[in-house]
């Protein structure tokens, strides 16, 4: 009987011996997972610049202690990681990541462009056991407007000329290539885009959450945006028109989503209610063909309020959306190839008012064709003039 005891005893020593080892073997493996960071570099705001002297940032995040290092490469560098300092002797800097509440920057400073032609510099940004990052920085020339010719993209309205627009397109880096992230038509009289337009497809929706990156749009001249370093007065928000949540794969793209050039003053029950159930129904319509979107502001009055400074800004009275893509979807074709009966399309016509917190009501929705008339701008220039005449929510899910 004792042998029996001394045995059990020993094997439940055993036991436990083996237990405890697999433990702190787990929680070690746990704890270095957790603790384990991923190393990013990133634009904080944009990879394109306007033609005035300034600066961009690329922000650095990852473990404490990893050592990085940037070059600016080309045969002609013309900015620089030292302020004022464009001789060429200011091209390459290295350094670590801290720890705590450090904010780990690499400023990129650049002079003025005061030439006929834009201009880009690559930097090469490499963590220490890491393959290399490349970031290209382009600066605009004077007065140079960044916009593809009008009939490139399929989302982009008709070109209109007016003294007082100002055309732009925002472009960040996607799966390493160089994609359109929205364009805009941005009045200087209004403060404000009138539309901005813009594809949407699953490649454009990952897991990252707001940036809240809010800034001024470094190709739009500063003083003839709103100050929106805080938000227009109450009961007003910051209303993006083109969403966050349409933007979530890649940070420089949610982050030029704050630009101040992408937002109106909004009702904050409008912004926060139905409208905002509308982005998110819009997103649901996303498809492989690509849903392409169109979302405005339209003045049809003199009202106004003020933006975060207390500047005088106008207000706009509606909203609209318009959207295009291939009624199935998966065509493979660019919609300059589709015929009418492959595609659909439909308008959505906001007022300036809180609805309730409803799913959008059918009774927004009209033609494409009808919002053209009230705003004079001609949406999805490539498309049969039958498919702007459609208006069937139920085609949309809409009941």
């Amino acid at each position: 009987m004792i042998k029996f005891q001394n045995q059990f005893t020993q094997l439940m020593k055993s036991i436990f011996f083996v237990i405890l080892i697999v433990c702190i073997a787990s929680c070690s493996d746990k704890d270095s997972s957790e603790d384990l960071l991923q190393n990013e570099a990133y634009w904080k705001v944009s990879s394109t610049v306007g033609s005035a002297t300034g600066s961009s940032a690329i922000i650095i995040t990852g473990n404490p202690g990893v050592k990085w290092q940037a070059e600016i490469t080309g045969n002609s560098p013309w900015c620089s990681f030292s302020y004022n300092n464009y001789n060429g002797t200011a091209i390459k800097k290295s350094g670590e990541i801290e720890g705590g509440d450090a904010l780990n920057v690499l400023y990129v400073y650049y002079p003025a462009n005061t030439g006929k032609d834009q201009r880009q510099a690559n930097i090469t940004f490499t963590f220490e056991g890491q393959q290399p990052l490349t970031f290209s920085l382009v600066q605009l020339a004077k007065d140079q407007q960044n916009v593809p010719p009008f009939k490139r993209w399929a989302e982009l309205p008709a070109d209109k000329v007016n003294p007082n627009y100002q055309y732009v397109t925002h472009y960040a880096l996607l799966n390493n290539q160089t994609v359109r992230n929205y364009s805009l038509c941005f009045d200087k009289t209004k403060k404000a885009a009138l539309w901005v337009a813009y594809p949407l497809h699953s490649c454009y929706i990952g897991n990252l959450g707001r940036t809240d990156a809010w800034a001024y749009d470094p190709i739009i001249p500063q003083n003839v945006q709103p100050d929106l370093t805080r938000s227009y007065k109450s009961p007003y928000d910051r209303g993006h028109q083109l969403p966050s949540a349409d933007r979530t794969s890649v940070k420089e793209m949610n982050a030029q989503t704050f630009y101040f050039s992408n937002m109106t003053p909004q009702l904050n029950r409008l912004n926060q209610d139905m409208w905002a159930n509308l982005e998110s129904f819009v997103r649901t319509k996303r498809c492989s063909d690509t849903l392409y979107v169109v979302t405005g502001a339209y003045f049809g009055n003199n009202a106004t309020t003020t933006d975060g400074a207390g500047q005088k800004v106008p207000l706009p009275s509606n909203y609209y959306k318009v959207l295009l893509r291939t009624k199935n979807g998966n065509t493979g074709k660019a919609i300059k190839d589709c015929s009418p009966d492959e595609l659909i399309s439909i308008g959505f016509w906001v007022e300036q008012k809180s609805y309730g917190n409803i799913q959008p009501p059918t009774s927004i929705c009209t033609t494409v064709a009808d919002i053209e008339s009230k705003t004079g701008f001609t949406f999805f220039p490539d498309v049969d003039a039958s498919v702007k005449k459609q208006n069937s929510p139920s085609m949309w899910g809409l009941n």
